[in-house]
């Protein structure tokens, strides 16, 4: 795009002068002609006074005539990149014949899971994992070996190349979006705000929710504590994508808006990563309680986060190398103590 602009600023440098000093040329030669006229008898003072009025009223509705022409070329063009876009066909649809969700216990299996880009980059080699419903379990890697993929992969905003992934023994792909995404949750550590009120924000999955439900949401998210203080409160607007807040206070509305939603399922992707340690000590605290009730995939990084979880799964190069209490894990995994030793002085920082 940038060069389109530098074009419309070069067309612009070479015909706004003309444009805008044109009339000024023939109201001078106007008044020219006519003084001579004047001059030598031929027209009154008068005449020429009003023919030269008569000018002037005219260049205004025609440079708003220009400005007019200009602005639909512009309206047009974007129309067209709009009505591109909304028609463009998603790469993920529903099958037909694609059935609910329901009853969910949250027993996942991964079987053999292989992802790759359009481009080919292969992100998951032969993942394969199961998880047990009501399980908390963490995912721990090495930046780039695919613990985020399998967050995506599991809300289905990408399909596997190959293998599957199943929840309570339904494969992904037979279900409808509506009912799959009702039931798992997923936090990423760039949350998305829309630019309305905290309370709406968080109750966008729950449009019906009580403000006493959103502020219980907020509580155990450990996110009533800043709201309060805001000049609104909960009816505060934040900014297009939350710029208004922190990046911690936009992940803590984040936790609070799935928790408020209840799914069965539930992804934290690195959704404390812009959180004080002492703060998300809090949180966690406060999850405890609510992570028995539920499967909960914890991409981790920091050991406070994995200390939440009963099982670590050790990824490299997009596969499962390893599997285990954190314990066990820091004992015989040599991979999974170079890990952590990589994410301590982050944390320490």
């Amino acid at each position: 795009m940038a060069w389109a602009y530098i074009k419309d600023a070069n067309i612009r440098a070479i015909w706004s002068p003309w444009v805008q000093n044109l009339p000024q040329l023939g109201l001078a030669l106007v008044l020219l002609c006519g003084g001579w006229m004047v001059l030598h008898g031929h027209l009154q003072y008068w005449q020429i006074l009003a023919f030269s009025l008569y000018l002037l009223m005219l260049q205004a509705p025609f440079m708003m005539l220009g400005q007019l022409v200009m602005m639909g070329q512009r309206a047009k063009a974007s129309a067209g990149r709009i009505f591109e876009i909304l028609d463009e066909n998603p790469d993920i649809v529903e099958r037909p014949g694609a059935y609910d969700l329901l009853e969910v216990r949250g027993e996942i299996d991964l079987n053999h899971v292989v992802f790759r880009y359009d481009n080919g980059a292969e992100i998951l080699n032969d993942f394969d994992a199961h998880i047990a419903a009501g399980e908390t379990v963490a995912i721990v890697g090495r930046t780039g070996s695919g613990k985020s993929t399998v967050a995506r992969l599991l809300d289905r905003f990408y399909d596997v190349t190959d293998g599957s992934i199943t929840i309570d023994g339904h494969d992904l792909r037979d279900l409808t979006m509506a009912s799959l995404r009702a039931n798992v949750g997923v936090v990423l550590d760039e949350p998305f705000l829309f630019s309305i009120s905290i309370a709406d924000n968080i109750a966008y999955g729950r449009p019906d929710a009580s403000l006493a439900d959103i502020r219980a949401a907020a509580l155990a998210a450990n996110a009533d504590e800043f709201i309060v203080r805001l000049p609104e409160g909960y009816d505060t607007v934040v900014g297009e994508r939350g710029y208004t807040l922190s990046g911690g206070q936009r992940q803590r509305i984040a936790i609070a808006r799935t928790l408020l939603l209840n799914p069965p399922v539930l992804i934290l992707d690195d959704a404390t990563s812009a959180i004080d340690v002492h703060v998300e000590a809090r949180i966690y605290e406060a999850l405890r309680g609510l992570l028995t009730k539920r499967t909960t995939i914890l991409i981790a990084h920091r050991i406070s986060t994995i200390a939440l979880a009963s099982r670590v799964i050790v990824l490299d190069e997009g596969r499962v190398v390893a599997s285990g209490t954190h314990e066990e894990l820091l004992a015989n995994e040599p991979l999974y103590a170079e890990i952590l030793a990589q994410t301590a002085p982050a944390e320490n920082a």
